[in-house]
């Protein structure tokens, strides 16, 4: 059996990748992408077996279940496995979906990091998510809700942190903005 590694391809520049997931990438048999990664960062994987398994919001996409199937073959045919994901696996990534499927499966994983949006966006604009005096708590919020899910107060939790970071929102400005105001 083969061994997974669910890697984050960072915010898009694949300059931004760590060390390990280019070699990573480099390395590997196969790797099973997300819609949004650089084509430059798929490019570092030029001996794999490249599996576009996007998700896009309005589009046709992948199923989750039909991922998790698609990891645990992969890693019964293949040494090593990249799962490359966008920004981190673990953050908004449904990287707990996956790792739920390859524990059950008797598959071992790992988890290498990548760079959430946040914390590029900061470094783009040179503003520190949390400032010495100013902002002491940070809320990483997504207003999207997956079907058969049910609802959280994500309002509440950005209005209680000093900084937020609003994940998959760029279509839902507005009622982004009235709910916040609202609270």
């Amino acid at each position: 059996m083969g061994r997974v590694y669910l890697v984050g391809a960072g915010p898009g520049a694949p300059d931004l990748l760590t060390l390990r997931a280019a070699r990573l990438l480099a390395a590997a048999d196969i790797v099973l992408h997300d819609a949004l990664v650089h084509p430059d960062t798929l490019a570092l994987a030029a001996r794999a077996e490249l599996v576009p398994v996007g998700k896009r919001c309005g589009a046709h996409s992948t199923a989750q279940r039909f991922i998790n199937k698609r990891l645990v073959d992969a890693a019964r045919k293949h040494a090593l496995v990249v799962r490359l994901k966008g920004g981190d696996p673990m953050l908004f990534g449904r990287g707990q979906e996956e790792i739920d499927a390859l524990t059950a499966a008797g598959i071992a994983f790992e988890v290498v990091p990548g760079i959430t949006a946040a914390l590029a966006a900061s470094a783009q604009l040179g503003v520190s998510l949390t400032r010495r005096g100013v902002a002491r708590t940070m809320a990483f919020v997504t207003p999207r809700i997956g079907d058969e899910e049910a609802g959280s107060d994500w309002v509440a939790a950005a209005a209680a942190a000093d900084t937020a970071a609003i994940y998959m929102g760029a279509g839902r400005a507005q009622a982004i903005a009235q709910a916040l105001i609202a609270r």
